[in-house]
């Protein structure tokens, strides 16, 4: 399953992100990998990210798979 989100912040230490689910004011996914194909330069809080679910419900079972303007 796919989700569209916002990055709110970005730990290049650990290559994981706090993202605002799309569509919610109050749903923030915490922990969350980013693909390594993903340069950190590209990992800037606003910016517009897809994520896609890897494993059973949980934030940790989502990845950060694509970043956009």
């Amino acid at each position: 399953m796919e989700l569209m989100g916002t990055i709110v912040s970005y730990d290049a230490g650990t290559r994981t992100a706090v993202v605002q689910a799309r569509g919610s004011l109050t749903a923030y996914l915490t922990g969350v990998r980013t693909a390594r194909n993903i340069a950190d330069a590209e990992m800037v809080a606003g910016r517009n990210v897809l994520l896609v679910r890897t494993g059973p419900a949980g934030v940790s079972a989502h990845v950060v798979v694509a970043v956009w303007v």
